[in-house]
Order: structure tokens, then sequence, then C-alpha cells
């Protein structure tokens, strides 16, 4: 394949920023290393929150965030090199891999190095290594000046509709009191039931539904031999069924869900307090993904430049040939 800006395309990984986005896998010449690159069309996705997620990527700095190499610009679409996670996001792993859920021991690590919000936002790496991508919703926490107090917000935008499943009761009322980082933990709880059962709480029913469960207080539940013999038929569980009630989950990950998936932001555990949980402190260090999780294959080139996540697109190679004197580091993004 001919190289451009520096790269060369070997394949295509999957979808990003709700299946707007494309995710390639590339190799960098200037060190032959591989890298992620997420093409953004500007012509699709609004500027400002693509210009808001990659400030915040460049100003965050921590081991379990994605970190942005490089922007560039190639016509009207913006392209984001980052580090490379080759066994994809969870959500990748639990549908191709583990589709009744990961072992328990793979969550805790995961747990244990993001405390995060949804499967499809956790990239893990063969080495251990979890980082956090998808801040195009990330907000700074502010003072409530109707009810006088600190770090909440009323903000609710329109675009999160794919996002509802994962939002804590409190964010969807929008009511005078707001949410805050307690929002955050129900976010967690919800991930939690997600990589354990194998999809996401509340997934079967439809958007109205999802609503009035959550605002009753419904508590999802991680689903085993101790809690499907008492519910209905869940479409969900399909031919998996059985292989999840002959499971038992552990009393400490029912725990920590617990903790995390309160009804009332109040009675919700605390991150530094989830940190000191007996599920997540049994992580002593990092083991590789390779070994919690046998069944996954990590994303690299073969011997043709393609790659087995998904299907090369020869379109990008179009897109990148076209625009070829109209590729240019991106520098504006900043506020």
């Amino acid at each position: 394949m001919s190289p451009f800006a520096g790269f060369t395309i070997c394949g295509k990984i999957g979808k990003a920023c709700s299946g707007l986005s494309d995710v390639l896998l590339v190799r960098q010449l200037a060190d032959n290393s591989l890298a992620a690159l997420r093409i953004l069309p500007l012509e699709k996705m609004d500027y400002d929150t693509v210009k808001r997620e990659v400030w915040f990527l460049k100003w965050l700095s921590h081991p379990c965030i994605v970190t942005v190499n490089q922007i560039i610009s190639i016509g009207s679409s913006i392209c984001i090199f980052s580090v490379l996670c080759d066994l994809c996001s969870v959500l990748h792993v639990v549908h191709n891999y583990y589709p009744c859920g990961l072992p328990e021991k793979a969550i805790a690590q995961i747990l244990k190095n993001l405390l995060s919000i949804r499967c499809s936002h956790i990239l893990l790496h063969c080495t251990g290594i979890v980082k956090l991508t998808g801040f195009r919703r990330c907000l700074f926490l502010q003072r409530n000046e109707l009810t006088g107090t600190d770090n909440v917000l009323h903000d609710f935008e329109s675009e999160i509709s794919d996002e509802l499943l994962w939002l804590a009761p409190e964010i969807l009322k929008q009511d005078l009191y707001g949410y805050s980082l307690s929002s955050d933990v129900y976010s967690i709880g919800i991930t939690i039931c997600e990589m354990a059962n194998g999809f996401p709480p509340f997934s079967d029913m439809d958007r109205l539904r999802m609503l009035y469960e959550k605002s009753k207080g419904t508590t999802p539940q991680l689903l085993d031999c101790t809690t499907l013999s008492e519910q209905s038929s869940n479409d969900e569980l399909g031919q998996n069924r059985l292989q999840r009630q002959r499971r038992r989950f552990s009393e400490s990950l029912r725990a920590i869900a617990d903790y995390c998936l309160k009804p009332l932001p109040e009675n919700r555990w605390s991150v530094s307090k989830l940190l000191a949980h007996p599920f997540v402190k049994s992580v002593k260090k990092n083991r590789s993904f390779t070994s919690l999780l046998p069944q996954v294959v990590r994303i690299r080139p073969s011997r043709d430049g393609y790659q087995p996540c998904g299907d090369f697109n020869h379109d990008y190679l179009e897109l990148i040939a076209s625009f070829q004197g109209e590729i240019n580091k991106v520098s504006d993004f900043v506020y």
C-alpha cells in the first residue's frame, strides 16, 4: 500500500462515535510501530464536539487514558492517531469471544485500572494495560447556584440517546438538583453488569420502559444460578441461558455492583471506596489479558497487509490519495 502522511493502512479495526467514525489499523513509517487511526468525517459530526474531545485527550494525562499521538486533516475529515490497544474494546471482546460475560478476574483487573463508563469506551492491551476513550461528552463540574451545592451539572445533550442505558436515574430526571460524580459510579455499575452478563442491563426494553424502570429504582442484576431461576425469559440470553444458569458469581462481585447501582446517588460508594473494596484489591498486580482472556485474538497485520478485526475498505486509500496535497497537521484544536 502506498504511504501517505507518514503511514500505511493495514486494515479496519471497527467503528467509533456511534458508528459515525471508522477506526483503522495503521503502521507509522517513522518508527515502524502500529497505531490506531480514527477518521472523523466533519460532514457527519459536530465540529465543536470533535474539538472538545481532542482538547480533553490532549489536556488529560493518565496511564489509563488514551493518548493522542498526532492529528491531521485530510479534506473534510479529522484523523486522530493514538496508541494501539491490540485487544480492541471490552465490547468487542464480549461480543466476539465471551458472549456470556468476562471471567471475574478479568473484570476485577479492568475495574482496578479504570473504573470507567461503558464497555465500548474501555480498550485492552494484551500486556494487561487498560485505557479509557470516548471523551465527546466530557464536562467540567461546576457550582449549582440554585441549590448552593458544588460539583453539579445539568447539561443533557440530545445526541446521547445511544448512551441512555448507562446513564444514572438523576441524569435522566433533568431536575433542579442536577447530577455529579456519583452518576459516573452508577455507570460503572452498569458496566460491571455488561462485562459479567455479556450485555448491558435494560437493553431488552424499549426506551420508555427503561426510563420508567430507572425512575422507580429498579436495580440491575448479575445473571447466574441465583437470579435466573427467579426471572422471566429474556430474549437477550438466547442459547447461552443454560451456561449462565450454571455459573455462580462471587459475593464480592455482587457487592461492588450493588454499591454502584444504588438508585439514590447519595447512597452510592465513592470511587476511592470502590478502589478499596476486596474485589478490586484482590488484584495484586496486572496480569496479561492473554492469560485472563485466552480466547481473544490480538489485532495484527497479516502477510497481505490486512488484519482479522474487520473488512478492509479501499475507499480510505482513495480518500487519502485524493487529498494527498491537503494533508496538514491540525493545530487549532484549542479553546
